[in-house]
This record gives structure tokens, sequence and C-alpha cells, in this order.
């Protein structure tokens, strides 16, 4: 809910920030919430804005695991850094690459409902651009009161990111079977 407040912060038509800067830029102000074509872009960005803190702390809790008996080892060998993350850490950080990248995979028809629902307002101007599954599922379920479809459309979601996860698996259990997850 904070981001959406945030966005809308930024991009509200008559007070928002990106607006007054384009206008003392002499640029065009543009009304984002009416403009279906920004919001592909928009929404990614914040998407990554969101999320890359998180997988920051993952990965540098991944680089910390590691052994720096390995990085003076290689610098004693006159490894530089660059000979040392290719050398030690990226082959030792891939499983929790792989398990990242295998369970991301899960939720591949899953979206960030309170980004696609709460930033963009919930605007019908935007649902050609912003309408996912789980927003759609919500209104179906609010306005129509369907459970049944909103629960086929769960079952849909489960049951193809589990397929997906055992497909994606099965390819890296044959290419290497350590870094698979079952």
């Amino acid at each position: 809910m904070l981001v959406g407040y945030f966005i809308f912060a930024l991009l509200n038509a008559d007070n928002g920030m990106v607006n007054h800067v384009a206008s003392s830029l002499h640029a065009p102000q543009v009304n984002w919430y009416s403009s279906p074509q920004y919001w592909p872009v928009i929404l990614t960005i914040v998407n990554l804005w969101k999320n890359v803190g998180f997988w920051s702390i993952v990965y540098f809790a991944g680089i910390l695991g590691i052994n720096p008996e390995y990085y003076e080892a290689a610098r004693m060998d006159g490894a530089n850094r660059w000979q040392q993350f290719c050398s030690i850490t990226l082959p030792l950080l891939s499983p929790l690459i792989v398990i990242n990248v295998l369970l991301s995979i899960g939720r591949i028809f899953y979206a960030d409902f309170g980004l696609f629902y709460q930033a963009t307002l919930n605007n019908p101007l935007l649902y050609s651009t912003t309408d996912v599954i789980d927003t759609f599922v919500f209104r179906s379920l609010t306005n129509l009161g369907d459970v049944g479809m909103a629960a086929a459309a769960s079952f849909y979601q489960a049951i193809i990111g589990f397929l997906l996860v055992l497909f994606s698996n099965w390819i890296v259990r044959r290419i290497d079977p350590e870094k698979a997850i079952f």
C-alpha cells in the first residue's frame, strides 16, 4: 500500500513530482492514470525497486557464507577481483541462484497483487495493460461473487506453476544433479 501512495505522489497529474519536473523543463505534462501505454515500464521499474533490496541481502548473505580462505589463496596465486568473482564467487553462488530461479519460475503466473491493484488505483482505463489474473479474479469475486471462477483461476495458477517447477527442476537435474531441488 505504501508503494501505491509513493507512485501516486510521483505520478499524480495535478501535483505529482514527475509532472512538476516536466513542467519546469518545459515538457508536456502527462496524465499517467489515463495513459495505459506507460504502465508496463512503470510497473517494471517499481517492481525492480521493490525487490532489489531483498535480493541484494539474499545474495550478500550467500557471499558472506563463502570461506574467505578461498579468496586469500586466489590473491596469493595472483588473481584479480574479476578472476576471483568468476572462479570463486559465481561458482559457489550458483546453487543459490538456481534454487531462487526455480522457485521464481513457480510463481511466474502470479503477480504482485498490491502493485497491480493499488499502484494503478484499480483504474479501468489501465486494464488493457495492467490487468493480470490476480486482479481479474479479485474484481470478479468482489463484483460478481463468483467463488468458483476464483477457485478455478487459483487452481490453474498453482498447477501450472507446479508443472513449471517440475520441468525446470528436471532440466537442472539433467545438467547438474547437485543443484536440483529434488
